[in-house]
């Protein structure tokens, strides 16, 4: 296998995404440009909750959540087929008449997009599930996540609504299956439109999404300086507020200041002794958290990017968050990639900056197993850079450009890992980070042969050469092939 150089370079990506442009997707489902005295208000802001579980199939008593939760016909595990089954998720009003729930009075006149925690457990054959809002079409199909036989499988998507609030969820295998699927909601980016009521302004702001470049902030390895991995029940509490990077050394990555309300992290788990589940949350859950964020089983090196608030509920301000193991030992990794902050009034509330806008439907900007991209893996110990800047002058709202850009979001897919030396198994990591930037310590996905592994990734931009818009990708082992499906933009001002 031909060994790739170190750059593959912007200019095949660019040329490409030239030609793609009239697909990059446009229209009211965006972010809405209303008229004075207040052009943007709440628009593409995000609103962090505490998460909740708002769609769950099982329907079994040995398994927790064994009523199921707002499940849909057919009730219970969910077909898989070559014909792609879909059914239809309550994302708005799912809780509705349940004290406290967060989209029980939204209608998507207030919500632009929702970020959800979607899980496939236990499938009996491999496939893939996607989503899009209920009533349409998308013009290309991206998969959320990838899962084998047996497999639980989780992974953050940004999503929208869709007729009557809902979800429209699609699943696909190649041979007749099922497969039981939970959705956790961990926050939601509200439109222009949205008011909480009340005449006053600040009830109805958010938070802005502040991008940074991947940066370590906890390492449990002891061999890495850690205190050691998780034990049984074990949580485990992690400053966020003022957090100061490890690898690289950076100061109050996260500022330690009370108007950051959440973070968004890269959590990776290292070499569990047994099955288990990771849960990240805001507050001491006083027993076993009733979400998830990473399925493991013994042996597994698993990443997921996680959205989590601060300070959810209302207690004494810290900034600081739990990590929830459920058995044996488990090691875990912390990356942050972003924090989430409510602009003040003194802010200039109509700034642009960290709002964002998610696209009518996920676009794929790059596919290395593809002839227009070179249909080259990259090789061990090796980047390549990408420009995106044909495509950030794509993305647009009723045919007007929406501006400059900060970062992306969007899924970042290990499609296939091959090996070096045909005896030696292989295993791996992907980094996507900013291209004026040194690579980081910290990773986005860790790659293994077998099915493909997605995990969604912000990824956030660089200026490199005297161009805009460059981001780096590189893979620690083997020759990796990869893809990126663009689900959102992230403003700049």
């Amino acid at each position: 296998m031909k060994r790739h150089s170190i750059a593959r370079v912007s200019l095949v990506a660019a040329a490409t995404l030239a030609a793609a442009v009239g697909l990059i997707p446009s229209g009211p489902v965006a972010l809405v440009a209303a008229a004075d005295p207040c052009s943007l208000c709440a628009g593409g802001e995000y609103h962090p909750v505490t998460p909740v579980r708002i769609f769950d199939s099982r329907h079994t008593d040995d398994t927790p959540g064994s009523a199921g939760i707002n499940d849909v016909s057919p009730l219970g595990a969910k077909p898989l087929a070559p014909s792609r089954p879909t059914f239809d998720v309550q994302l708005l009003g799912a809780l509705a008449g349940t004290p406290g729930s967060p989209l029980a009075d939204l209608t998507t006149n207030d919500v632009l997009s929702v970020m959800i925690s979607v899980t496939v457990v236990l499938p009996t054959h491999e496939g893939w599930l996607a989503a899009y809002p209920t009533g349409e079409s998308p013009a290309t199909l991206s998969s959320i996540l990838n899962f084998s036989a047996g497999q639980t499988v989780p992974n953050l998507a940004i999503v929208r609504p869709g007729v009557g609030g809902k979800l429209t969820v699609q699943m696909f295998s190649p041979y007749n299956g099922s497969a039981h699927v939970l959705i956790d909601v961990q926050g939601w980016f509200s439109t222009s439109n949205y008011t909480a009521g009340t005449p006053d302004p600040a009830d109805e702001r958010g938070t802005r999404l502040i991008p940074v470049p991947p940066v370590r902030i906890m390492e449990t390895r002891t061999n890495y300086g850690g205190t050691g991995p998780l034990g049984p029940s074990e949580l485990r509490r992690l400053v966020i507020r003022g957090a100061d990077g490890t690898s690289p050394v950076v100061a109050d990555v996260v500022p330690d200041r009370s108007t950051i309300e959440g973070v968004l992290l890269n959590v990776t788990a290292v070499s569990p002794t047994t099955s288990t589940f990771v849960a990240v949350v805001p507050d001491d859950p006083l027993g076993r958290p009733a979400t998830s964020n990473l399925n493991l089983l013994g042996g597994d090196v698993k990443a997921n990017q996680v959205a989590v608030p601060l300070d959810a509920l209302g207690e004494i301000p810290d900034g600081d968050i739990f990590l929830f193991n459920l058995a044996g030992q488990t090691e875990l990794v912390v990356d942050v990639v972003g924090y989430f902050e409510r602009i003040t009034d003194d802010g200039v509330p109509e700034t642009r900056q960290g709002r964002v806008i998610p696209l009518t439907s996920p676009f794929r900007v790059f596919d290395t197993r593809e002839p227009s991209f070179g249909a080259v893996p990259l090789g061990p110990g090796q980047a390549e850079a990408w420009s995106f800047s044909n495509f950030a002058g794509s993305v647009n709202v009723d045919s007007v450009w929406v501006g400059d850009q900060l970062a992306l979001i969007g899924n970042l897919t290990n499609a296939s890992l091959a090996r070096l030396y045909p005896t030696s198994p292989v295993t791996g990591f992907l980094t996507a980070f900013p291209a004026d930037q040194s690579r980081p310590t910290a990773s986005n996905i860790n790659t293994k042969e077998g099915p493909p592994v997605p995990n969604m990734a912000l990824v956030m931009y660089g200026t490199a050469a005297g161009k805009e818009y460059q981001a780096t990708v590189y893979n620690h082992a083997g020759y990796t092939h990869y893809l990126l499906d663009v689900s959102a933009v992230v403003l700049a001002d």
